[in-house]
């Protein structure tokens, strides 16, 4: 009961190789990864409010519209440095108990500047700072649909095929791999050359889902949607399962089979990769 309230916290955090290493991306429990102007990924960092109050987070960075509306289906704290125009404009017309929106630029004390790491990749939070200062309107009544997970082959889809590794071509130093290592039953992510977090990465199920951009101004900011449904490729186990994405405004990202009911995933970790080219998608490689 003391924790059933709390409401998780969702961070976007910097990826750009001079913001790495990330401080505290090992204790995530899901991440959503997409791509921002420029060419370059930036993550969403959900994490649980019970972790211990030491785990520090970073490094922040600002949000992009389609962050907040993924925060906003887990009713989520909402932390970032600023944001875009378009950003900065939703949070505003989203009530607190949709997304409790913890804006840098605003609440400071909520964060503080790392002096070793090079400006902008430089802001730091961590769960005691950031809880200290919510204090206790972090909690919420509001309730979101929540996933199933099993330890079986995941029920209803047919097809499956072997993977042991999958490579998602983002480009450059953004292109990912994940390694299943069978002995712990999760990926290993390896990114470029610098390490992309403090502590190597592993998480259970590996999502790539596929969605449309729409450039808005020539800073080249996107817009990516959010709702409605596209393809997606789930990866647990050392499996690959052909499956699709589905979301409503104001929900979780939800993933079914061909006959549209929920697909389980195992109980642990996500990270969800979003691609808005089809090449990109097409191009997996196990």
């Amino acid at each position: 009961p003391t924790v059933a309230s709390l409401r998780p916290y969702a961070i976007v955090l910097d990826n750009l190789v001079d913001a790495r290493p990330a401080e505290g991306l090992d204790q995530a429990s899901l991440v959503i990864e997409a791509p921002v102007e420029g060419g370059i990924t930036r993550l969403l960092a959900f994490f649980d409010p019970a972790l211990a109050s030491s785990t520090k987070i970073g490094a922040v960075r600002s949000a992009r519209p389609y962050f907040v509306e993924w925060a906003e289906g887990w009713k989520a704290v909402f932390g970032h440095v600023g944001g875009s125009p378009e950003a900065l404009e939703k949070l505003t017309r989203i009530p607190s108990s949709s997304v409790l929106d913890v804006n840098e630029m605003v609440k400071a004390n909520a964060y503080w500047r790392d002096a070793r790491r090079v400006s902008p990749h430089q802001v730091l939070t961590s769960v005691e700072r950031f809880s200290a200062f919510i204090g206790p309107v972090a909690t919420s009544s509001a309730a979101f649909s929540s996933w199933s997970y099993t330890q079986e082959p995941i029920p209803g889809v047919s097809s499956t095929v072997a993977v042991p590794s999958v490579r998602i071509p983002y480009g450059g130093s953004y292109t990912v791999r994940w390694t299943y290592d069978a002995t712990t039953q999760r990926y290993r992510r390896t990114q470029a050359t610098a390490a992309i977090s403090r502590e190597p990465l592993f998480f259970t199920n590996v999502v790539v889902i596929k969605t449309e951009a729409t450039i808005l101004d020539n800073a080249g900011r996107l817009r990516l949607r959010t709702t409605g449904s596209g393809d997606a490729v789930i990866y647990r186990d050392g499996q690959k399962y052909m499956a699709r994405w589905r979301r409503a405004a104001g929900e979780p990202i939800r993933f079914v089979g061909t006959d549209g009911a929920d697909l389980s995933l195992r109980a642990g970790s996500t990270w969800i990769q979003v691609t808005t080219d089809d090449l990109t998608f097409a191009g997996l490689e196990a």
